[in-house]
Formats: C-alpha cells, sequence, structure tokens
C-alpha cells in the first residue's frame, strides 16, 4: 500500500512539471523567428506612433542581422520613422545607404520619393533662403524622371508645381522691389525669368501685367501692347488683365 502511495506522488509530480513545462515560454531558436519578432515588435510601435523607438528597434535589426531578408525593409522603416519624427537629417543618411546598397530594391522608388518628401518638409518661408526648396525640386524631379510609371510620379509632379510658385514667389518679392525701385531692366529681367522658368506658377499673370507697366512707363507702347495681348489670350478673365488693359487702352 505503502509502494502504490509512493507510485502516485511520483505520478502526481510528473503530471505537475509537464504542466509548468507546457506554460513555460517558448524562445525563438532560429534566426527567422527572432528577427520576426523584433521587426513585429518595431511595427508595433509603428503603429502605436511610437516612431522614435521604433526607429531605433529597426537600426537594431539592420546592425544585428545585416545579411538577411528583413535588412533592407528594416532600412526602409528606420527612414520612414525617423522621417515621422522630423528627423530629417537621420531619415536622409538612412535613405543614401539605402539607394546605395540596394539599388536594385522594387522599394528603390518609395525611397527616391521619401527623400525628396524629406527636403519638401524643409522649405522655409519664401522670405528667406531658398536651397532647400531647390534640392526639394531636383529630388522630385528624379522620382518622375527615373520612375515616371511609379505610384508617387503624380504627387511628385504636383509637389513641383508647389515648389515652382515657392521660388516664383521669390523671384516675384525682388522683382517687384525693382520695378518699384525704377530699376527697370533688373526687374524686367526678373519677371522674364517667371514667365521663362515658371510659366505654370500663379505669378504668371501678374508678371505679364508688371511688364505691361514698366513698358508703358518707358514709353515702348509696341512692348507694352505686345504683352498685354499675351496675357489677355491666356488668362482673360484675370483682374491683371482688367488693369493692363486699362492701361494700353488710350494706345490701342
Amino acid at each position: 500500500m505503502k509502494k502504490i502511495k509512493q507510485i502516485s506522488c511520483i505520478i502526481l509530480l510528473l503530471t505537475v512539471l509537464v504542466s509548468c513545462a507546457d506554460t513555460k515560454l517558448q524562445t525563438p531558436e532560429t534566426e527567422g523567428e527572432r528577427l520576426q519578432i523584433l521587426y513585429s515588435n518595431a511595427m508595433k510601435l509603428v503603429n502605436k506612433k511610437d516612431f522614435v523607438d521604433a526607429a531605433i528597434l529597426f537600426e537594431d535589426i539592420e546592425r544585428q542581422y545585416p545579411y538577411s531578408k528583413w535588412s533592407n525593409q528594416a532600412q526602409l522603416m528606420t527612414s520612414f520613422c525617423y522621417y515621422k519624427s522630423s528627423m530629417y537629417n537621420e531619415s536622409l543618411d538612412s535613405l543614401e545607404r539605402f539607394i546605395a546598397l540596394y539599388p536594385g530594391s522594387k522599394k528603390i522608388s518609395y525611397a527616391y520619393y521619401l527623400r525628396a518628401l524629406n527636403y519638401f518638409e524643409q522649405i522655409k518661408d519664401v522670405e528667406r533662403d531658398q536651397s532647400m526648396t531647390e534640392k526639394a525640386k531636383q529630388a522630385f524631379y528624379e522620382v518622375t524622371t527615373k520612375y515616371p510609371d511609379s505610384q508617387f510620379a503624380q504627387d511628385a509632379l504636383d509637389k513641383i508645381d508647389i515648389i515652382n510658385d515657392r521660388l516664383a514667389a521669390k523671384e516675384m518679392e525682388i522683382a517687384r522691389y525693382y520695378q518699384f525701385d525704377h530699376q527697370w531692366i533688373s526687374a524686367i529681367n526678373r519677371y522674364n525669368d517667371i514667365l521663362e522658368n515658371y510659366k505654370t506658377s500663379v505669378y504668371t499673370a501678374e508678371s505679364l501685367h508688371r511688364l505691361v507697366e514698366i513698358y508703358y512707363s518707358l514709353g515702348l507702347y509696341e512692348e507694352a501692347k505686345r504683352y498685354a495681348a499675351t496675357l489677355g489670350h491666356n488668362f482673360p478673365d484675370s483682374k491683371w488683365y482688367v488693369m493692363s488693359y486699362k492701361i494700353i487702352e488710350d494706345i490701342i
């Protein structure tokens, strides 16, 4: 009887041990499993909009597993998370590495697009230096020329139009200054630059009108009429054409 009790105790003990073993946390055994867990944790942080911590975790994946299939995606996600955190220099550094290391990636067009967005978000007010604006414009042009059939090409074109308006606004500000300071040649050159380089901007009609004003003031009536005719042909309903017509109506 005593022996039977001992056997029963042993069976009970084994049952408890097996039960504990079943509930024990499992340690990932393969590199793939460890990577999947790390990447999943990083994506959870992205979904929580904890972009800085997510970027750090994605960087850990890059550093620990540089030759894995997850590495390039982790690097791209690092760039994205830094961009969302307004850490543009860090995002750009990561993107430059990605572009250099994975030029044949299926997501290379997105890398170029994200690089352009980093520049675009740093564009300053029109009164300030426009070097970043030029960088953004060039970067978006790269998207449209290298990857014209990508899903990012149309938005890149739209962003270029916005950028051209900003650059034209800067030129317009300078041109108006020259005109009102009676520096006629400098003003004419600036307005013509707008017509040549930013013809789709919102400042095209005003530039034509300002040239009408200048040439009329200088007594160059044929030139004034020529610019007024161009303005009327392209912007017949514009307030600028109405103003230009009032200037030249006595010389028509």
